[in-house]
């Protein structure tokens, strides 16, 4: 028990549990007065599960026996804090809340009976719970433009966590997706810094807006900073070049929209900007996060990288010494995850005298706050009465809905969409038939694919299209196994072929995640081209639907094709969405949320410099081609008719201190209701500083019944005006500036 200052109670397991509930900054410094160095750096080591199984290849994908004289090792020897992961794939609800339970045991029968943090990757809904609800991954999430569905989204997945035993959740991505090659793409929502940070901070504010200590929240975890999403090479944790200038304008802002809606928690890139890898970089993590941004958190390293300083990047010559400098940049606590050198080398550091005890004592005080504002010093066992929050129903009908507000219907040549319901389909291609491909990464295992632990109940493509037409309407022979040679083949004769009506093409990726995923080209692989050509060979009407977590390029059949849907990882509702958007039973409104580009050479963002936009033909000639991209930002179709017209604002010139007033015309000019996804742009005639050719900068969502006409209205302010400099400074600077709303221009001044 402690000792000490807190000789005068009496201290029975009752009380200590009353006194750290009742916790302010006092208490807990008084807590840490007790605590041993080893105590205190243990309380900074999180150890992965696997490692404390009975099995040594963790990463085999096959579920393992927890060791339990292992885990007392860690808790009782090293006093561990944190741990995190499965030991294979996802667990019933009832062994999660056994493995906790015994977890907790362990710690609560420790001398200072703090409980154990267990932290979770629950992306785009609980990864690693059986039978949970899994959502659109984020760049889907970011087509609907819908800040309500991305906030009840983290609502649910809090909901379905905390009823797992799990409170603390490795999620937002907050990363902003410049490079498309990045197999994390899928994860974020897209390649502007103002939709990322309006999303990202309704996930926060849906993990963590009932409160921390009840139990239909988690803490939030926003990823990965900074600047992770913008590798030179493409692969994933590989080097990035930003400058101080791109790095305020593009990937700091939603980080900062993130600590202001109270995230909770912080991980940092695994990379390195400028040659400086993040996680020992005391001007980004102290000097900018903590000092600059106010973050007031805990942060936490990614897998396994403090040791990569010495390992990968180099900078430091021992383990030892990577985590000193790692400590010294500002990491609270350390993703060991496969051993206890940390806690070894942190100690010796410590008693050496290398690192202060007053450093420890700043990080050992962050986690104790979280620990207590999660209640886990009031109850560190899983909570019986939140098992009622999962599974429920609406959990569904939200996943629908946001699957479909997520399609993006990108071509529709002679009105080929909706299909009819009478007629006979041909489904081609490795997605038909396919959930990991649906599901993407993280879903119920960390790469996605394996498809032997989704629920029984998961339903593909084909099962849907065969559920609701039967089988005599619909012809495949599309196999399960995304790589299997028969989904690249037609094997059907021609009087078959003769009798269909429509090709409906599922083309796009399999599941993968992080480095796995990683390609050297986002061209589509050619055994999916060629089937899309011998498709277009069939002299039917064709359909592509797009399942993917990127853009792969189809410039090689896509003319030929007469429609295009974007479908990206749509989860666990996502085959019924599909068809309900193919055959008209949900009326498409998705927008994308990145630029679609038309080659593998030309990965132009839309917010590029009017430098980039010229191409130089000939000596003393130039014309304004350089961005030509298969789709644009905020392209997307709809099956009703909208129109823009008449916008106007209220001023031709305004101040600093004053708004600016938009209105437009939205019509529907056809019979059909439907929804428009709104997005405002601005561009910055003249600046000190390189504007770009736009920026979004506000968005959103109309519905509007057949032929109905509504006057919108939007404003802007100085917020929406300024820009930042090298040092973070925001600028502010009188001139001419354009509003950009569908074909629609509008020209202000700003006034200073």
């Amino acid at each position: 028990m402690m000792r000490q200052h807190l000789a005068n109670y009496i201290l029975t397991p009752l009380f200590l549990i009353n006194f750290i509930c009742s916790f302010g900054q006092e208490n807990i410094d008084l807590l840490i007065d007790e605590m041993s160095i080893e105590q205190k750096v243990g309380q900074m080591t999180q150890i992965n599960l696997g490692f404390l199984s009975s099995n040594v290849d963790q990463h085999d994908g096959k579920v393992k026996q927890i060791d339990n004289e292992k885990l007392k090792r860690a808790i009782e020897q090293y006093h561990v804090g944190s741990i995190l992961n499965t030991a294979g794939t996802a667990y019933s609800i009832e062994k999660w809340h056994k493995i906790l339970t015994d977890i907790q045991d362990i710690a609560l029968a420790t001398p200072l009976e703090i409980p154990v943090l267990y932290g979770i990757d629950a992306i785009h809904g609980v990864t690693y719970t059986k039978g949970s609800t899994l959502f659109p991954h984020n760049i889907g999430l970011a087509a609907t433009r819908n800040p309500a569905i991305a906030n009840q989204i983290a609502a649910a997945t809090a909901k379905e966590s905390r009823a797992s035993g799990l409170r603390w959740n490795f999620d937002p991505v907050l990363d902003v997706g410049r490079n498309p090659l990045w197999p994390r793409f899928c994860e974020t929502f897209g390649e502007d810094p103002f939709l990322v940070a309006t999303l990202g901070a309704e996930l926060i504010k849906g993990y963590e807006q009932d409160g921390l200590s009840e139990n239909t929240a988690v803490a939030s975890c926003m990823k990965h900073f900074i600047g992770y999403s913008d590798p030179k090479s493409g692969k994933d944790r590989t080097e990035a070049y930003i400058s101080d200038i791109t790095l305020w304008q593009k990937h700091i802002p939603s980080f900062k929209a993130a600590i202001d809606a109270g995230a909770s928690t912080i991980m940092i890139n695994s990379s390195m900007i400028n040659d400086v890898p993040v996680h020992g970089s005391y001007k980004l993590l102290t000097e900018l996060l903590r000092n600059k941004l106010g973050f007031k958190g805990m942060i936490v390293t990614d897998w396994e990288d403090i040791i990569r300083l010495h390992e990968r990047h180099k900078i430091a010559s021992t383990p030892r010494e990577a985590v000193r400098i790692a400590i010294e940049a500002g990491i609270d606590m350390s993703m060991v995850p496969n051993s206890f050198s940390f806690c070894e080398h942190l100690i010796d550091l410590v008693k050496s005298g290398d690192i202060s005890e007053d450093r420890i004592d700043a990080s050992v005080r962050r986690i104790l706050i979280l620990k207590r504002d999660l209640g886990l010093f009031t109850n560190a066992y899983p909570e019986k009465d939140a098992v009622q929050n999962f599974g429920l129903q609406e959990y569904k009908s939200l996943a629908l809905n946001s699957a479909r507000e997520s399609m993006v219907l990108l071509k529709n040549q002679d009105n080929v969409l909706p299909l009819p319901k009478n007629k006979k389909y041909l489904l081609l291609g490795p997605g038909a038939n396919c959930l990991s491909a649906l599901n993407g990464c993280w879903s119920y295992s960390w790469q996605g694919d394996n498809e032997e632990v989704y629920p029984k109940t998961s339903k593909t493509i084909l099962d849907v299209f065969q559920e609701r037409f039967g089988t005599s309407q619909v012809l495949c022979d599309v196999k399960s196994e995304y790589s299997n040679a028969t989904n690249f083949s037609i094997n059907f004769s021609d009087e078959e072929i003769n009798n269909v009506d429509y090709v409906i093409l599922f083309l796009g990726e399999n599941a993968y995640a992080e480095s796995p995923g990683n390609i050297d080209d986002l061209t589509l692989d050619h055994n999916q081209i060629d089937l899309a050509k011998r498709a277009v060979a069939l002299d039917k009407k064709v359909i592509l639907v797009l399942i993917q977590g990127r853009p792969r390029i189809i410039s090689d059949f896509s003319e030929n094709i007469d429609g295009i849907v974007n479908a990206f990882l749509p989860g666990s509702m996502g085959a019924q969405a599909i068809v309900d958007v193919l055959f008209g039973d949900f009326n498409p409104s998705g927008t994308l949320p990145f630029t679609y580009p038309a080659h593998s050479g030309d990965l132009l963002t839309y917010d590029h410099k009017n430098l980039s936009a010229m191409v130089r033909t000939a000596p003393n000639n130039k014309t304004y081609g350089g961005y030509h991209p298969a789709f644009k930002f905020g392209d997307g179709l709809s099956y009703s008719d909208f129109s823009i017209s008449n916008l106007k604002l209220n001023a031709d010139t305004i101040t600093t201190d004053e708004k600016l007033q938009i209105s437009f015309q939205l019509k529907n000019r056809s019979d059909l209701d439907g929804t428009k996804n709104i997005d405002v742009f601005i561009n910055d005639h003249y600046a000190s500083l390189a504007p770009d050719v736009k920026n979004l900068k506000d968005f959103t969502k109309v519905f509007l019944k057949g032929g109905e006409q509504r006057e919108v209205l939007m404003e802007l302010d100085r917020d929406d005006l300024f820009f930042y400099n090298a040092k973070g400074e925001k600028l502010l600077e009188e001139g001419s500036f354009s509003v950009f709303i569908g074909d629609q221009t509008a020209t202000f001044y700003l006034k200073k």
